[in-house]
């Protein structure tokens, strides 16, 4: 009986064992059937040469050594294109143009750009160059009435002259340094002097402030016939067009008394330190300002002032004369931290000088600058839309935003990280109108430019430390 009682279950269990088996090979065979060939689709093979993966989206073969300078681990897009500017016959160019053809061969899918191959030539070329408008470059500046004065060491005075040989290379104007004495002194001088800048370099052993105060009168005593203009400012002070700051400056009577500088963008860096025209961003005092802050009665008072040195200018000018700061807007002290693309990427006029860019945040100014070995300073920071939605903001980045922005959109997005306390109402003194930042946005930043004969070539990069770096090369050249 319990044979015959247990013979009933092993038949039953074997028939549903059969029927579990013949149903999981029919899922088997429809996933291999349906699945399977999406699946090969997506998958994505790699390669590791010179030490960087290579994903096969690249599907051509980009510049290992530039690759290499970068320093991309994983590449997953390398595109390059070439820009021929075209100087317009008119100098009433808008801010921002906007044309018909694309950047890129096609949209981007997700943040992906997948270019067909057959768009592609072997090294990554786009076949057929874009032409860009740009306005008459600006008649070579003499700037030899401005003298400019810095507080540094003679490391940071070497690493400096790349950044001031954009604007102070071959316009006569005069850099005066007050550096710790250090034995390597010849060695700036000799370099400065194959860059085209006029450097004079004096040692002082005082503490830094106090070396920094003493610029005053070490500006008046060196000043020459045509000086009209002492500007005392910081070795990471950058000025993008010497004729725009000649052009600048001419807007105010050098005869006269004369404090112009720029005050933080932040608010609670005025409350720190009051208003006050703000080192980094350039101060400059005019020729009869100076010889009366120089006057030892006063400037050995000032000098025992316990504030910082371009405070210690301010509050000097204040006690000691009838002159109150001249504002100039377009001189930039850039107090601020991170990201500062929105800073660079407003629809505005460029500013006359920028800081922190080695500090605070991170834009290479002097790389930023090579491409107006090409079209000229006015050139600098200029924008164009493309049909594809993305804008070049030339030196800076390749942005697509995730909205539509408008025509003549002005505001500034507010992407820096805050500091002191500072909240989006305390930039509007200055860089209003703001707008909250962009969470979508995609970038591609400047990190890389070098002269190539008659060539500039840029590198704009999107990082993305999973899935790997996108890499756009610019190739610039005169139309």
């Amino acid at each position: 009986m319990w044979a015959k009682t247990g013979d009933k279950p092993r038949s039953s269990m074997g028939k549903r064992k059969l029927l579990r088996f013949v149903v999981i090979s029919c899922l088997v065979t429809s996933f291999t059937i349906f699945l399977w060939p999406r699946l090969e689709s997506q998958h994505v093979t790699t390669e590791t040469v010179s030490n960087i993966t290579i994903t096969s989206d690249v599907g051509c073969e980009p510049d290992y050594e530039a690759l290499r300078r970068l320093n991309v681990q994983k590449l997953t897009q390398y595109v390059r294109r070439e820009v021929v500017a075209s100087q317009s016959p008119s100098n009433a160019l808008p801010l921002a143009q906007r044309l018909q053809v694309p950047l890129f061969p096609q949209r981007p899918h997700g943040d992906q750009l997948h270019l067909p191959e057959e768009l592609l030539q072997e090294d990554c070329l786009i076949p057929h160059p874009v032409s860009l408008q740009v306005p008459t470059p600006p008649r070579h500046a003499d700037a030899s009435h401005i003298d400019f004065g810095v507080a540094t060491t003679i490391e940071r005075l070497n690493d400096s002259l790349d950044a001031f040989s954009h604007w102070a290379g071959y316009t006569n104007a005069h850099i005066f340094a007050l550096v710790e004495p250090d034995e390597r002194a010849h060695e700036v001088l000799l370099k400065a002097d194959a860059l085209g800048i006029n450097l004079s370099i004096s040692e002082s052993s005082e503490e830094y402030q106090r070396r920094y105060f003493s610029l005053v009168p070490h500006l008046a005593k060196n000043m020459r016939p045509e000086t009209r203009w002492s500007c005392v400012m910081d070795d990471d002070t950058f000025f993008l067009s010497m004729p725009e700051l000649v052009k600048g400056l001419k807007e105010y009577d050098d005869t006269k008394p004369m404090y112009v500088g720029g005050l933080s963008e932040s608010i609670p860096q005025v409350g720190v330190f009051g208003l006050m025209g703000f080192g980094g961003a350039g101060v400059f005092l005019s020729r009869p300002l100076i010889q009366e802050l120089s006057r030892p009665e006063v400037f050995e008072d000032c000098q025992r002032m316990d504030v910082t040195g371009d405070r210690r200018i301010s509050l000097c000018i204040y006690q000691y004369t009838s002159v109150r700061l001249t504002i100039d807007h377009r001189l930039h002290q850039l107090d601020m931290m991170g990201d500062v693309s929105g800073f660079f990427e407003a629809e505005r006029q460029p500013p006359l000088s920028v800081h922190h860019w080695k500090s605070w945040f991170h834009a290479d100014m002097a790389k930023a600058s090579a491409v107006t070995e090409i079209c000229g300073d006015s050139c600098l920071l200029r924008k164009w839309h493309f049909g594809d939605g993305w804008i070049l903001t030339n030196g800076f980045s390749v942005v697509k935003y995730s909205g539509e922005k408008k025509p003549g959109d002005r505001s500034m997005e507010l992407t820096w990280d805050s500091h002191n306390g500072a909240v989006f109402e305390s930039y509007l003194h200055e860089l209003g109108p703001l707008r909250l930042k962009d969470e979508g946005k995609i970038s591609y930043l400047h990190e890389d430019a070098i002269i190539d004969g008659n060539r500039v070539r840029q590198w704009y990069v999107h990082r993305d430390p999973e899935k790997g770096d996108q890499v756009l090369e610019l190739i610039w050249r005169a139309a």
